[in-house]
């Protein structure tokens, strides 16, 4: 241990004189080793969460001691706070600005990788990241993959979308609420009406975005819009206008007759934030979080119930990924990395719950050894950093959470179009033009503040003259093109085994 603080001082005083080389620098000065005679090099993550940790300096000389022995990387964080993400994200990839890593999701994946932004890693995987790999199921990397190339790691968690009805229980108890025989829009309307004249309050307390998750059935498909999409389970794979599909209208259609009723709260159209409370609201996650974050976060307790399948597509994967700047010297470490983080549970509590001994702690329940917050300062997100497999349970968590998101991904509906991915190149800007316009309508639309019987078709009339048809009848050429390979390799696969 005297060794490794003796290593990590003399790494800081390297740094210190800016002798490291690290980020695609045009420096190369090989002077830091480990204690396995190893080259240490120097590595800069951007993620987001809730900015710079207060006590990031003495973390990081712990994580960096921690990880130079085991991978020879020494880290750099830079973390960004949610409100400024977008911003810098953009910045930092259009100007090429200098990292290794980066934190990432669907919604920028193709076009990055269309500006040559990230490393291709197909064939760096199997050799950096066995551990990992050995952990993750091949249909996550499946997943991730444009024209048959992976240039992300997926983040193996709650990567399938499973989402609950949230629920105030002290309400479900005062009125008798049959909470789990509602999860359906339309049977709620009762029950809110209800609490609205009880309460005086807003049942349905939401932002611009609304209940968001009326979308998640349909597969994206790589296009990056609500309005376009392919049912999960339509083995066909219709490419369709989502808004004018049966459960989507009726949605919105509900959501139109909550705002009359004044169920939804009347400036939700322009709010960008929502409030703590709420007496119901949907999200995305699992049953026992419920009781480790839902209702802590509410300070509350709350009662959950399960609402549609649990679904498996690109989307649901692509939401936490993390991608290597073609621009690093050190695709290898890069990935070496993230396989430590992934694999070795001491490592990925550190980022996970923070500095032990200052964020957390370790602490024996039932001769387990578990995870005991000392506060809330801890300020990097969780989900963006790696699996939720190899974390220690906190102290509180008495259902297995971990052991519960795996088996919900197990449960998971595979969408039909799983490894497809819409290459837009040829009507990228009819699909832009289309995606600004759906965004002008979607507070209104997605907060019951326009009757869908009229905005709907004059929505699609707009989208039709910016080329929707070119686009919808673009991606269902290759839709098609792809369900029947995937046949003929299915057919393939049978006729080897007979």
């Amino acid at each position: 241990m005297k060794a490794k603080r003796m290593m990590a001082a003399g790494l800081a005083a390297v740094m210190a004189m800016g002798t490291l080389a690290g980020c695609g620098s045009s420096k190369d000065t090989k002077t830091a080793k480990n204690e396995a005679g190893e080259e240490i090099v120097n590595l800069k993550w951007i993620t987001i969460g809730n900015g710079m940790p207060s006590n990031y300096d003495s973390w990081i000389g712990k994580v960096n001691e921690y990880i130079g022995g085991k991978v020879g990387v020494n880290l750099e964080m830079e973390v960004i706070p949610w409100g400024d993400w977008d911003n810098r994200r953009n910045i930092i990839i259009s100007t090429n600005e200098p990292y290794d890593i980066i934190f990432g999701n669907g919604n920028n994946y193709i076009a990055d990788i269309k500006l040559g932004a990230y490393t291709d890693i197909t064939d760096l995987v199997d050799e950096n990241m066995k551990e990992f790999n050995e952990l993750m199921p091949e249909q996550y990397w499946e997943a991730v993959r444009v024209d048959g190339r992976i240039y992300g790691v997926p983040s193996y968690k709650d990567s399938s979308i499973s989402n609950y009805a949230i629920w105030d229980k002290e309400l479900v108890d005062e009125y008798d609420i049959d909470y789990k025989n509602l999860t359906e829009l339309e049977d709620l309307t009762p029950v809110f009406e209800m609490l609205k004249k009880e309460k005086n309050d807003y049942p349905v307390y939401i932002k611009n975005d609304g209940v968001y998750s009326i979308f998640d059935p349909y597969d994206q498909i790589g296009a990056g819009t609500q309005i376009l999409g392919v049912r999960y389970d339509d083995a066909e794979g219709r490419v369709c206008f989502t808004l004018e599909e049966p459960d989507v209208y009726s949605a919105l259609e509900t959501f139109y007759d909550w705002n009359k009723k004044g169920i939804i709260n009347p400036d939700a159209s322009t709010l960008t934030e929502g409030r703590v409370y709420n007496m119901w609201r949907i999200a995305q996650g699992w049953e026992s979080a419920g009781v480790t974050s839902w209702g802590p976060q509410m300070g509350k307790e709350v009662v959950v119930a399960k609402v549609g399948d649990t679904i498996l597509s690109n989307e649901t994967v692509r939401g936490s990924m993390n991608m290597i700047s073609t621009n690093t010297k050190y695709p290898e470490k890069c990935l070496q990395l993230l396989n430590l983080l992934n694999t070795d549970t001491t490592l990925r509590d550190m980022f996970y719950y923070g500095e032990e001994g200052v964020n957390f702690e370790y602490v024996d329940v039932d001769g387990t050894q578990k995870a005991h917050k000392i506060n809330e300062d801890w300020s990097m997100a969780g989900y963006t950093q790696g699996t939720f497999f190899t974390v220690t349970p906190i102290e509180t968590d008495t259902n297995d959470q971990w052991g519960e998101i795996k088996a919900l991904n197990e449960q998971a509906v595979a969408s039909a179009m799983l490894g497809f991915t819409f290459d837009t190149s040829e009507i990228s800007d009819q699909l832009a033009n289309c995606r600004e316009i759906w965004l002008r309508y979607r507070s209104e639309v997605m907060t019951g503040v326009k009757d869908p019987a009229e905005v709907v078709p004059q929505i699609k009339e707009e989208l039709m003259q910016a080329g929707f048809q070119d686009v919808l009848d673009a991606a269902q050429a290759q839709a098609d093109e792809f369900l029947a390979g995937k046949a003929d390799t299915a057919d393939a696969g049978e006729a080897q085994t007979e």
